[in-house]
């Protein structure tokens, strides 16, 4: 992996509006909620063993395993990025209790992740979209399965007031998650003196570190999403159907994403298949992301023929065709890690984020950055306009002819 201009950096865990009193989207009676945690902690075990920080090491140095571990139900209700590097903490929590029964509760969008995958028996649905009334059944079905799945460990990878709370209410006799916010209170595992040391380093590093006072010694290491000859399939009709023949080398590129800031404009990445596939170079094969159809036709407009737009393609198979890929080109999104799960070799377009973040060490990357092209960035390691930027210096900054030759020397490597 090379990398430019790296530094640390800093952000809070994904959360969702708190639960509150009364009315509100998602809102329970107080009353309600009152009773619910009573009867919690009746179930709560008489003699729970608690893994501090011993006032020196911010984590526990000596991971102990917990005691007639049975079920295990993990909150991981994330966006795309985020659920692909919660896999790692998921397998470990597999291997350390291997005849455990492993529940992930995960947002409908992004089930594929989770599903197929031998270390996890099932996968609950939580869609975090609709009003008030759908919201507030959806997380009271959760509190109800849960409770009748009685589970004896809960490991909170979504990090948010509600699944907190939804954790102890469980009835669950361990509880472990993802500090800080005021979190701390709903669990009973790893009390952390430097609760934000938990918020820094790579996110499959954070989690690893959330579920180990469980026990849980989980490796830095991306695990791929389960992907059948169904879905292999699939990913080489897309292709053809673009005249791109099985064995042929594909680029890939990724124009979209969910936060602006972190979007390299759309005609640069036709700029650049222009660029990478001149004299019998590989054919570039666009992306395109539900929504944001107009970056994928910019993007191919601007390449002069070089590239070619792939259709909205379902999940797995994206992982499968990105499995297959010589180069993915692509910003800080979840692509990025759904890639670097498949093992495909990536040029990343940094933008607001600190590389430490993202870049995966163990991975064939070449991680663009250019945090000095912003002045507003300062001290802080994350851009204090992170969410509302629109002039996109840092990540503009990057030329369309330093992301092909990074791209060329990946192609190189082979």
């Amino acid at each position: 992996m090379s990398m430019k201009g790296a530094g640390r950096y800093t952000t809070r865990p994904a959360s969702a509006a708190p639960w509150r009193q009364r009315g509100g989207k998602g809102g329970l009676p107080k009353r309600i909620l009152a009773g619910a945690l009573a009867r919690a902690d009746r179930h709560d075990a008489k003699g729970e063993r608690r893994v501090e920080s011993d006032g020196e090491n911010r984590y526990p140095s000596v991971r102990v395993p917990l005691w007639d571990v049975h079920t295990i139900l993990i909150f991981a209700c994330n966006l795309l990025g985020d659920s692909v590097c919660r896999l790692p903490a998921i397998g470990g929590a597999k291997e350390m209790y291997p005849d455990s029964r492993v529940l992930v509760v995960a947002d409908p969008r992004y089930g594929d992740v989770f599903e197929g995958q031998a270390f996890i028996d099932e996968v609950w649905p939580l869609s975090r979209r609709g009003g008030p009334l759908s919201q507030a059944w959806e997380w009271l079905s959760v509190i109800a399965r849960g409770r009748r799945a009685r589970p004896d460990l809960v490991l909170d990878l979504y990090g948010s007031k509600r699944t907190a709370l939804v954790s102890r209410l469980t009835g669950a006799r361990f509880r472990a998650g993802l500090h800080g916010d005021g979190l701390s209170r709903w669990y009973n595992l790893g009390d952390l003196v430097d609760a934000p040391a938990l918020q820094r380093g790579h996110i499959i590093e954070r989690m690893n570190e959330a579920v180990a006072p469980a026990g849980i010694a989980a490796r830095f290491a991306y695990r791929p999403l389960a992907v059948a000859e169904g879905d292999r399939e699939a990913a080489r009709a897309a292709l053809d159907g673009l005249g791109i023949a099985e064995g042929a080398d594909v680029i890939v590129l990724n124009p979209a994403a969910r936060v602006e800031a972190k979007r390299w404009a759309a005609e640069r990445f036709g700029q650049l298949a222009s660029a990478l596939s001149g004299s019998g170079g590989p054919r570039c094969a666009v992306i395109t992301a539900p929504g944001q159809e107009a970056c994928t036709d910019e993007a191919v407009s601007a390449s002069g023929g070089a590239a070619v737009a792939l259709p909205v393609l379902e999940l797995k198979t994206l992982a499968a065709l990105l499995a297959r890929a010589a180069v993915l080109v692509t910003g800080d999104t979840g692509i990025l890690h759904l890639g670097t799960a498949m093992g495909a070799a990536s040029v990343v377009l940094a933008g607001p984020t600190d590389p430490q973040l993202f870049a995966y060490p163990s991975g064939r990357q070449a991680v663009l950055f250019n945090r000095e092209a912003c002045p507003e960035w300062g001290e802080p390691e994350q851009c204090p306009r992170y969410n509302t930027c629109r002039d996109r210096r840092c990540i503009d900054a990057i030329a369309v002819e330093e992301a092909a030759e990074a791209a060329r020397g990946l192609l190189s490597e082979r």
